[in-house]
């Protein structure tokens, strides 16, 4: 009877350690579930909740935002944001989760430019937050389909949103190099020939050139003044998408213009132009000018 009645408790002693277990487990499978949940809806205010103030987050390399970071702020703004700028279909679902002590192993589908990869994530919760979290995507598989593989830079906005840009028509170059030789030539007509309609330009104190008439009464004051000459430096063609959604047609400059001024003492300057194309043709320019050091 007391060999009985000692087996029947030790039973239901390891059947209790048994349910402690299973509780304490799915308890931390809820925390981390919790972040997949709140990161699948957008709910940025509720998924930083489920992360530890001093959350590290290990990312791969490969990836353009490779590397470590720490709390949700910096994940947030360094990790989510640049993955929604590579690829606008980014979910990540996951399928298991194993518990190893405080680790959760999630095994997880990753949807990315179109495509389904699968992925392993790692997560450390401590009191019902994460503490670490470590992922182990294909970044080969996944850059080869991002929306910005093919990008040279980037464009940032007044509201937050940034988005790539791409390398250019190479012909739109050359619209340059002919646009500047015109200058040189002064050569109105062709100046004039290669503008858009609605051509302005901003000068480096801010004056505004509305129209080719106004310009080339702006250049023929200058020649008179100070003959300027230009040689390109540099020009880089690129595509960008702008507030609106609309493909725009842009020209990196950097050119040298030589000029001679009132006192015969010569002078070099640094342009950097922002150009604008339209269709083919000078849509604005933007110009920034410094004095080159002798």
């Amino acid at each position: 009877m007391i060999i009985r009645t000692f087996l029947i408790a030790a039973s239901a002693m390891l059947l209790s350690a048994c349910q402690l277990e299973s509780s304490d487990d799915a308890a931390k499978i809820a925390a981390a579930k919790a972040g997949y949940d709140a990161f699948a809806a957008g709910d940025m205010e509720a998924w930083a909740k489920t992360q530890a103030p001093d959350a590290k987050w290990t990312m791969p390399q490969g990836f353009p935002y490779g590397g470590t970071y720490y709390g949700p702020e910096q994940v947030i703004e360094e990790v989510f944001m640049p993955i929604g700028a590579l690829w606008p279909d980014f979910k990540v679902e996951p399928v298991a989760y194993h518990v190893s002590d405080n680790v959760v192993l999630i095994e997880t589908k990753m949807t990315a430019g179109g495509q389904i990869s699968d992925s392993i994530h790692k997560a450390v919760i401590n009191d019902g937050l994460y503490t670490q979290f470590q992922v182990y995507d294909d970044a080969g598989f996944m850059m080869a389909h991002a929306e910005a593989a093919d990008s040279i830079g980037t464009q940032f906005f007044a509201n937050g949103i940034s988005k790539p840009l791409r390398a250019g028509n190479s012909a739109n170059g050359q619209i340059w190099l002919d646009y500047i030789q015109a200058h040189n030539d002064r050569d109105f007509e062709a100046i004039a020939a290669m503008n858009a309609e609605n051509f302005k330009g901003i000068t480096p104190d801010g004056q505004v050139v509305s129209g080719s008439d106004q310009q080339a009464a702006f250049l023929r004051n200058w020649i008179e003044t100070e003959d300027p000459q230009w040689a390109v430096w540099w020009v880089i063609p690129n595509d960008g998408e702008n507030e609106d959604g609309v493909i725009e047609e842009w020209l990196a400059t950097g050119n040298i213009v030589s000029s001679t001024g009132p006192d015969g003492a010569q002078r070099e300057a640094y342009e950097t132009i922002d150009v604008l194309i339209e269709e083919g043709k000078i849509r604005l320019l933007n110009v920034a000018s410094q004095t080159m050091p002798k």
